[in-house]
């Protein structure tokens, strides 16, 4: 074989090798969705991003909004995002109703909501007859507004007249605009709300309700099929919530450019608050499960008989806090 020939079988072989390693060390391409433009708990996927965080884990992934919680379920219902965010209320109709949806994680495992309501409501019972601000039916606003209610007394189908506007940002609008009087936001929106001199008429977050806010969502089919992938996505998004808590001005950067909101304040409220409550360790809460499923059952009788067990799947968070990765990243 001539010097010229070795060359060029050489050549090709190192060409070969080196695309069959490019191959194998691709980051997979994944489209991922958030629910919420307001700074908080969705602001772990973006963090996740921004970070790097999952370029680090081998994902190349695109984050996309879709709008409330039963949308963020429905698309993976729809195989539109095969893992991605949702709350638990789509999760338990979802299921109910025979789909492939399980929650593998949850970030916000309290129902984080304070009704705020118009300046000339003195008190809980000037609620009555008034015009409340909701989500659509099925999203955790649109829960959480229903027990915040019945917590002071009032029946939300008798009491008052719900009224569907949508996400946090366009409640908040309509009651500016006194389109409604009342209605419930997180705690970013309960800081625009005291600037704005809006009263907090029931703060939920004081009564430790358990409740599966924000979580992330996938189905049976990929844990089935690619357990690995869930693996090394649950991974990159628990090291985003410790990124979260311990990258305070970075994370406010990212909350910034996403919420779009400008005032460093409501930023830094949003970030105190997440960095509370926000668990190490994001196991999706059963008993939060369980209270939705209670909440279901006054119309829907097969939510009674559900076993909460069948809504989650914590292998993923178990084997990250078993193998001490969890603890490894809080001891850098």
């Amino acid at each position: 074989m001539s010097r010229k020939h070795c060359l060029l079988v050489a050549t090709f072989a190192i060409t070969f090798f080196w695309l069959a390693a490019q191959r194998s060390t691709a980051a997979d391409k994944l489209n991922t969705s958030y629910i919420s433009t307001t700074p908080g708990s969705s602001s772990v996927l973006w963090v996740a991003k921004d970070a790097r965080i999952f370029d680090k884990h081998g994902i190349d992934a695109t984050i996309i909004f879709i709008s409330g919680s039963v949308r963020g379920i429905q698309a993976i219902l729809a195989g539109e995002i095969p893992i991605g965010e949702g709350g638990g209320p789509g999760l338990a109709s979802a299921r109910l109703a025979g789909g492939d949806v399980v929650a593998i994680a949850g970030n916000v495992n309290v129902l984080p909501y304070y009704l705020v309501s118009h300046p000339s409501i003195k008190k809980p019972e000037d609620l009555r007859g008034k015009i409340g601000g909701t989500h659509i039916a099925g999203t955790t606003a649109e829960f959480a507004l229903k027990v915040g209610l019945k917590k002071i007394g009032l029946d939300p189908l008798k009491d008052v007249n719900l009224r569907v506007i949508g996400g946090a940002i366009e409640r908040m609008v309509a009651l500016e605009k006194g389109i409604v009087q009342f209605t419930v936001v997180t705690e970013a929106g309960k800081a625009i709300a005291e600037r704005l001199g809006y009263p907090t008429v029931v703060d939920m977050v004081s009564l430790q309700i358990p409740f599966p806010q924000n979580g992330i969502y996938t189905s049976t089919k990929l844990i089935r099929d690619n357990p690995e992938f869930v693996r090394r996505y649950l991974r990159a998004y628990v090291e985003a919530i410790h990124y979260f808590k311990t990258h305070k001005d970075e994370t406010i950067r990212i909350m910034r450019k996403y919420s779009r909101l400008e005032d460093r304040r409501v930023l830094e409220e949003a970030w105190d608050w997440h960095s509370r409550f926000m668990p190490e360790a994001p196991y999706p809460p059963a008993d939060g499960y369980q209270l939705v499923l209670q909440d279901i059952a006054e119309k829907n009788p097969k939510a009674a008989q559900a076993n909460v067990k069948d809504y989650i799947d914590t292998r993923f968070v178990k084997e990250l806090e078993d193998s001490g990765f969890i603890k490894g990243l809080y001891r850098k």
